[in-house]
């Protein structure tokens, strides 16, 4: 799953990486998104691109008011769902990520890890959104997927991070044709990202520093950091 994330890379940068040629400032940087915020969205409807501040919780317009929100949409169903096929046949979005973490079960304990492209590169996440009576994005979720080796040794799903050449694909709202779009889309090679263990800090979503994306030494089986 992916339930929290990092994105400190200028808006500016963003934008370049997309092509996009207009955005409406700089966000604030953050080392821990949590759900229930509104963190930037790319998002294209018609001929016009938008950077977008939008809720992490999806939910669409025609449910109730008590209705969940999830944040995370499963690969596997997200085409056929009642609840996302829509979105996912009409409202694409790009969710740009410096990394995100994931929380690995050992025994009692979940221990949190970071992972991050090698090279530094900006992620993007694949990710469907609802719109207000406006015609504004209004919500979202980050699709996920089956985790990759060794990933799944932290956990058993992780966020589908586009390869660079698939993002426009994604974002093209002339693409209607669910199993064209599902065909189209490549998660980025494995090789590529790395992971390791952070502070348990990030735990709290009050938490926000880049202290929170450093490595920690692992717990030895004691609970205790190893070489401390």
């Amino acid at each position: 799953m992916c339930g929290r994330y990092a994105l400190y890379s200028a808006t500016e940068t963003i934008a370049a990486a997309m092509g996009f040629l207009d955005h409406a400032g700089n966000t604030e940087p953050s080392f821990n998104i949590a759900p229930g915020t509104h963190p930037p969205n790319l998002t294209r409807r018609g001929e016009d691109a938008f950077i977008e501040q939008v809720l992490w919780g999806f939910k669409p317009r025609w449910a109730k008011a008590d209705a969940p929100r999830p944040i995370n949409a499963r690969a596997e169903k997200v085409a056929e769902s009642p609840y996302f096929r829509q979105a996912f046949a009409r409202q694409r979005c790009l969710v740009p990520a410096n990394g995100w973490f994931e929380w690995k079960r050992d025994g009692n304990a979940k221990l949190p890890h970071y992972l991050t492209h090698r090279d530094g590169e900006l992620l993007f996440f694949a990710g469907i959104y609802e719109v207000d009576e406006d015609g504004k994005a209004s919500s979202f979720a980050i699709i996920t997927h089956p985790a990759a080796d060794p990933f799944k040794l932290i956990h058993d799903r992780m966020p589908l991070v586009l390869k660079p050449e698939c993002r426009e694909a994604w974002l093209d709202p002339s693409h209607h044709d669910r199993a064209a779009i599902k065909k189209a889309v490549k998660p980025i090679d494995p090789d590529l990202l790395h992971a390791y263990p952070v502070s348990s800090a990030v735990n709290k979503p009050a938490n926000d520093h880049p202290g929170l994306i450093e490595s920690v030494a692992p717990l030895d089986d004691k609970g205790l950091q190893n070489g401390r």
